[in-house]
């Protein structure tokens, strides 16, 4: 009988045992539940805030998007005009140019040419007006006088022009 109380007692020691590592593991076991749990909660936390992010991206890309979209539009119409002056600047200085070719040939237009003169000042005063508001900086205006004109000028007669209009010399 003593073998028989001896296991026994074996068997109760290793149920003492088990029963411990069970315990053991059911502590571990809620604590990793713990753990997870609390995993959980940071992730969808973190997930929130990097859709709040993203979106605050987005958000901020097509504020950028439309700004460039209109900053384009700007330029666009700047630039537009300032074609248009170039163009009127163009076309009246080939007229001066054409009128001082005629008058080279013999015919007196000297009004026509300072007409052309004034024209092409005018034309040239808005193009360089428009680029001034565009760069910003100022200019003295009278830079892009071509010498031609200003002998020209000198050359022209102070007295009734009309009578000589289309006279040849």
């Amino acid at each position: 009988m003593e073998n028989l109380a001896y296991e026994k007692e074996n068997l109760r020691e290793q149920m003492d045992l088990l029963e411990c590592q069970f315990q053991s593991l059911k502590v571990e076991s809620l604590a990793r539940g713990c753990e997870i749990e609390d995993l959980k909660a940071k992730s969808a936390i973190e997930l929130a805030k990097a859709k709040s992010d993203a979106e605050a991206i987005i958000s901020s890309y097509r504020a950028d998007a439309k700004a460039d979209n209109a900053q384009e539009k700007e330029i666009f119409a700047a630039v537009k005009v300032k074609l248009s002056y170039a163009l009127e600047h163009a076309r009246r200085h080939s007229r001066r140019e054409t009128l001082e070719e005629v008058h080279a040939r013999g015919f007196n237009l000297s009004v026509d040419i300072e007409k052309a003169n004034t024209s092409e000042e005018e034309a040239a005063t808005l193009l360089s007006n428009d680029e001034d508001s565009a760069s910003g900086s100022g200019s003295g205006g009278d830079e892009d006088k071509d010498p031609k004109d200003e002998a020209l000028e000198d050359a022209a007669p102070e007295g009734d022009a009309a009578a000589e209009d289309v006279a040849p010399k």
